[in-house]
């Protein structure tokens, strides 16, 4: 009966890791920059291979696309737009739906599974110290300043959220090693087992090594 019920347990198990696969859907409405122009989506997974790739030009309706994914990857989204969205890249989970709009300002705003409502909230916490780095020259005297804002910034955000899926997609997609790995710290047992932190994980791994060939005073 022991047995039986190990059979049972593993099979499910695998269920499970097979479960992480789906169906990932992106809808929304789309800036171009003029009449005719159009958008480009691609999927790119963890070792930079491109899954996708397609174009759409956008007729003032919302656009909708699926794409059947294995594992979590990268959403790239070319509007043609200057400046500092124009190649706007978020996670692409397996299951969830994605929603683009704009409210306000001429920046994208994210909706649709819970998971995309969390990330546009921790992106926006960390907006104000990204665009001053992306406007900052990085040969200036004031980018090491800018630069450890912005890391202040992203690490404060985890601190306050470390159960939250959005918060290891912020490390795995816009921190670099030092922060990754003190963020890593920070983050709970569940999110580093979450289908998201596959994004996160050879990023992690690959930044700990080289960390090992820094040499040690």
């Amino acid at each position: 009966m022991k047995r039986l019920l190990l059979t049972i347990l593993v099979g499910l198990v695998a269920l499970g890791a097979m479960a992480q696969g789906g169906k990932f859907t992106v809808q929304g409405w789309f800036l171009v920059e003029n009449e005719g122009d159009s958008v480009t989506f691609q999927i790119i997974d963890c070792d930079y291979h491109l899954l996708y790739e397609e174009t759409r030009a956008p007729s003032g309706d919302m656009l909708e696309l699926s794409f059947d994914l294995k594992d979590a990857a990268k959403l790239v989204v070319d509007d043609g737009q200057e400046g500092y969205q124009r190649h706007h890249t978020i996670p692409a989970i397996p299951g969830d739906t994605v929603l683009f709009y704009i409210e306000g300002d001429p920046y994208y705003c994210l909706g649709g599974s819970q998971f995309y409502i969390d990330y546009d909230e921790a992106v926006q916490a960390i907006e104000p110290q990204a665009i001053e780095l992306f406007e900052q020259d990085a040969h200036s005297d004031r980018y090491l300043e800018v630069l450890d804002n912005y890391d202040d910034a992203l690490l404060a955000y985890v601190k306050e959220h470390p159960d939250q899926e959005a918060s290891v997609a912020l490390l795995g997609l816009f921190a670099e090693d030092a922060t990754i790995m003190r963020g890593d710290a920070l983050l709970t047992e569940r999110v580093r087992n979450s289908v998201v932190a596959n994004l996160f994980k050879d990023r992690l791994a690959a930044a700990k090594e080289r960390s090992l060939m820094i040499p040690q005073y």
